[in-house]
């Protein structure tokens, strides 16, 4: 039996290493298809390690991860998120 942890959320501390990058919000991605957003956050801070897709009504916790980004879609959840929308500007969080 294997344990797999897919992703780790590294909360914003000077403990944790991976919480650099010289980018944390991308206003310009909005209007831009998820794909297409989620292939440039991940290219521009290399420190984001997951990008995680959510319908523009989604409920957000306030559990701050500086390796992650929220992509909110202009759609419900169950659509196609790669080809939606992004709705709001995707930051680190």
């Amino acid at each position: 039996m294997s344990y797999h942890v897919q992703w780790v959320c590294q909360p914003n501390t000077h403990l944790h290493p991976n919480c650099r990058g010289s980018k944390f919000s991308w206003p310009e991605l909005v209007g831009k298809k998820g794909k297409e957003a989620r292939a440039i956050i991940l290219k521009e801070n290399p420190c984001v390690t997951n990008v995680v897709y959510a319908p523009q009504d989604a409920v957000i916790t306030d559990n701050y991860c500086c390796n992650r980004v929220r992509l909110l879609m202009n759609c419900d959840a169950g659509c196609d998120y790669k080809n939606a929308i992004v709705f709001d500007v995707p930051i680190v969080g």
